[in-house]
């Protein structure tokens, strides 16, 4: 785990996550990716990459499938290549790159860390697998985030969302949690915490000490097709719920509120 602080002096702030790219397998939508890769040039916004940017299958591995391999990028080196030309015109406004289950699993066989190696050299940080970020407003308050690659089976939508819940309790009333790894894309029903800041006194309306938090929860998105004509992978293989495509947008907006700054998300897509 990592921490990772980011100051700002502007009055609101715009997140892009890009997450579960799986270059290297064949049905890797590249066209979807170079669409966010331009958009987060072309706007202004911080981005935060959630792992499994290379497929990282190699021949050992039990989930290997001559059929799903993209023969242009059919080792990792060729696919960690690849990612860094993408990454390179938009590094100067990374925050941090985590490490995805694909990526961990090859380091432990390969006795590499691709991901580490990458972010070296776009000159960012390397988060590892999780990583507690904090968002400094300077003018309103601090915007705390808890980002995890993920872990699942789950293939119900109700047992997925047990999964990003299962955060709150590890770091609990955060302003937003984000998970990969489901290839889910969107956010989640947010979460209201109630607790008492000071005590009652004699003539004070009890309200006035009940305050609220806001914690908001975001699946980060894939670029991963399943179930396209004449190809074969995990997702057909595990029958695999398709998944909807792209990055998620958060425009993050300070809202001061009577005793607390709770924050107003504005969500968004690009495919």
């Amino acid at each position: 785990m990592k921490c990772k602080l980011c100051k700002t002096d502007k009055k609101e702030l715009t997140l892009v996550v890009v997450s579960d790219i799986h270059l290297g397998h064949i049905n890797c939508d590249k066209e979807i990716l170079k669409n966010v890769i331009e958009w987060i040039k072309t706007h202004d916004c911080i981005w935060i990459g959630l792992g499994d940017y290379g497929d990282c299958i190699i021949h050992t591995d039990p989930r290997f499938n001559h059929d799903s391999i993209d023969k242009n990028f059919d080792t990792a080196q060729k696919q960690f290549r690849e990612i860094k030309r993408y990454f390179k015109p938009i590094a100067s406004k990374c925050i941090g790159l985590l490490d995805g289950n694909h990526d961990y699993n090859l380091m432990k066989k390969a006795d590499h860390n691709y991901v580490e190696e990458l972010a070296e050299d776009l000159n960012v940080d390397y988060l590892t697998m999780d990583a507690y970020i904090r968002i400094q407003f300077t003018k309103f308050d601090n915007f705390n985030i808890y980002a995890h690659h993920g872990w699942s089976g789950a293939r119900t939508a109700g047992a997925r969302v047990s999964r990003i819940y299962d955060l709150y309790s590890i770091f609990p009333m955060l302003d937003l949690y984000i998970m990969g790894h489901t290839h889910a894309l969107g956010l989640v029903e947010k979460k209201t915490s109630l607790y008492i800041d000071g005590w009652i006194k004699e003539g004070q309306n009890e309200k006035d000490i009940i305050h609220d938090k806001i914690s908001h929860f975001l699946w980060s998105g894939s670029f991963l097709k399943g179930y396209t004509m004449g190809t074969m992978g995990y997702v057909e293989e595990k029958t695999y719920q398709p998944s909807t495509l792209g990055s998620p947008i958060l425009k993050i907006i300070p809202h001061k509120g009577k005793y607390t700054v709770n924050f107003q998300i504005e969500y968004s897509e690009v495919r």
